[in-house]
């Protein structure tokens, strides 16, 4: 009976050691990970409206933009749309005023956010920025002194001196008539009003400029006049920097409501026919 006890108590302890190493040996559980979370993407239009403003990159092109003479304000057609975009997400709007050359570029660099400057939508100009739907028609034109009866169209400007704006696609169109044989020599200008002046005050033969802008300048100047149609077609476009899709989504927005409530037609009038 004793040797019984002796051995019930050895079993009993070697069982208690083998419990307490295996308690030992096992790694504590660990914690279960929880996954990670990323920071939400910030809301472009949110930014805006964090920024406080709405940057436009514009030029001086009338009636689009120009300065008005009485108060130096910049106004215009386009300027009324982007006012409108910015009203619609809440925030002033600031106008940062430049050579058209510098438009692109500097919505690029993120120091605007979107540009209305009576841009032409063109295959070169969509690889590098994005644009909402297009916001009026129209295309190049030939200008001369009203005096003029010799120039009546594109075919009669071998030999003559023809002013386009630098970097626009008066200078473009103008360099391809070239490449298919046109004589003419281009003068190119910073500024649209600046070969207008030289075409009035005879430096220049002819300009090749935009329809709209040429019949906004026509009503001051009427001894400059428009010969022949337009020969090409464009589409003026308001863009945004690339992959800026929201705001893109919202300009658009924007361009619609103008249109069904009768607003663009108001401004067209406004700004381009000149009836209030």
């Amino acid at each position: 009976m004793k040797m019984l006890k002796k051995n019930l108590t050895l079993l009993l302890a070697l069982l208690m050691l083998a419990l307490v190493a295996a308690g030992c040996g096992s790694a504590p559980a660990k914690p279960e990970a929880k996954p990670e979370t990323k920071p939400a993407a910030v809301s472009r239009i949110d930014q805006i409206k964090k920024n406080g403003k709405l940057i436009l990159a514009t030029g001086n092109y009338r009636p689009f933009e120009y300065h008005d003479e009485k108060t130096n304000k910049i106004i215009g057609y386009d300027i009324d749309v982007a006012e409108a975009i910015a009203k619609k997400i809440g925030v002033p709007l600031e106008i940062k005023e430049m050579q058209f050359t510098g438009l692109i570029p500097t919505l690029q660099n993120g120091q605007a956010d979107l540009v209305i400057a009576a841009m032409y939508i063109t295959p070169a100009r969509k690889e590098v920025v994005d644009f909402a739907d297009p916001y009026m028609d129209t295309g190049m034109v030939l200008a001369v002194r009203k005096d003029n009866t010799t120039i009546k169209s594109t075919k009669d400007l071998d030999g003559k001196v023809v002013g386009v704006k630098t970097g626009a696609t008066s200078e473009k169109v103008a360099q391809e008539m070239k490449e298919k044989g046109a004589k003419i020599e281009i003068k190119s200008y910073k500024e649209t009003v600046d070969y207008l002046l030289d075409l009035q005050n005879g430096r220049l033969d002819a300009a090749i400029n935009d329809l709209l802008n040429q019949l906004e300048y026509n009503k001051a100047n009427p001894n400059v006049k428009i010969v022949g149609e337009p020969f090409t077609k464009a589409q003026l476009g308001i863009a945004v920097k690339k992959g800026d899709k929201e705001l893109l989504d919202l300009t658009n927005a924007v361009l619609k409501e103008l249109k069904q409530s009768g607003e663009a037609e108001k401004m067209y009038k406004k700004w381009l026919i000149g009836t209030k």
